[in-house]
């Protein structure tokens, strides 16, 4: 019985050591596989998430009345007919854009979505405030005048915002 002890006592030391050797190399293991994977990750999620602050910045530039109203306006064009080619930018800009919230942080898309509705509040508040007959360069000067009132449009707003805040991601 004293020979089986002394025999395994230095054998359960041995077992034990490995089995610590063994875990050792296994964490370090893993460890090894969550940074490559970490690495891996930001290779490609960090352009995809560059691209969508671009992309939501376009968005605001597409979607601001300067801009729209300068693409958009016809000569003879009415303000019935304006205002719904407007409308229909911000919905076609904003349906071909929406999957960018996956890569935007959830405050800066909630600022983009605000400026869209505070945008499209502008138009209609507008358009509102007008005769039937108006023509598109009574409704253009009914948003500039608007606009004026607020010293910054609402797309410049929340551009100036989506910057700071992407800026903010970046240096983190």
């Amino acid at each position: 019985m004293k020979d089986v002890l002394i025999l395994s006592i230095p054998l359960a030391g041995m077992l034990l050591i490995t089995y610590l050797m063994l875990q050792h190399f296994y964490n370090k293991s893993v460890n090894e596989k969550d940074k490559e994977n970490n690495i891996q990750k930001i290779k490609t999620f960090f352009p995809l998430k560059i691209q969508a602050y671009e992309r939501a910045i376009l968005f605001l530039e597409r979607i601001d009345p300067n801009n729209m109203i300068i693409r958009t306006h016809k000569s003879g064009m009415k303000a019935s007919d304006l205002h719904r080619e407007l409308l229909k930018i911000i919905r076609e800009e904003y349906t071909h854009n929406m999957s960018q919230q996956i890569y935007i942080n959830q405050e800066s898309w909630k600022t983009l979505l605000n400026a869209k509705d505070e945008t499209i509040q502008i138009i209609n508040m507008s358009v509102n405030h007008l005769k039937q007959e108006s023509s598109g360069i009574d409704l253009s000067a009914k948003i500039f005048e608007h606009i004026g009132k607020n010293k910054i449009s609402p797309t410049e707003s929340a551009r100036n915002s989506i910057v700071k805040e992407f800026q903010r991601s970046v240096s983190k």
